[in-house]
């Protein structure tokens, strides 16, 4: 089964050119925060059971958040979670566009 949208006000718009220009600054480390805060958001907004501190453990980490965002990007969990392992900025853009249609009323 899928995860469904439970609750639009659950997410919050995101910058995706403010996000990249962090992960350049940061070397990669806002991209820990940003899966943390997307799971959070997804955890809140959505059906998906999520732990949101989990996805800090690199392979579950995808996972789970593929799950959640399967809900507003229009993609199943498995394609998400192959673009998060092998094309990661696409995963990212895919779940954080998904996320800004969400938080827009889209």
């Amino acid at each position: 089964m899928s995860a469904q949208i439970t609750n639009p006000s659950a997410f919050e718009e995101g910058s995706l050119g403010i996000q990249v220009a962090l992960f350049i600054v940061t070397f990669g480390l806002y991209g820990i925060f940003w899966m943390y805060k997307a799971a959070s958001q997804l955890d809140s907004g959505t059906d998906a059971d999520l732990s949101p501190i989990l996805v800090i453990v690199p392979i579950y980490g995808m996972w789970m958040l593929a799950e959640g965002a399967e809900a507003v990007a229009d993609q199943s969990q498995l394609v998400i979670f192959l673009l998060f392992l092998f094309v990661s900025p696409a995963g990212w853009f895919l779940t954080q566009s998904g996320i800004n249609g969400t938080a827009s009323g889209g």
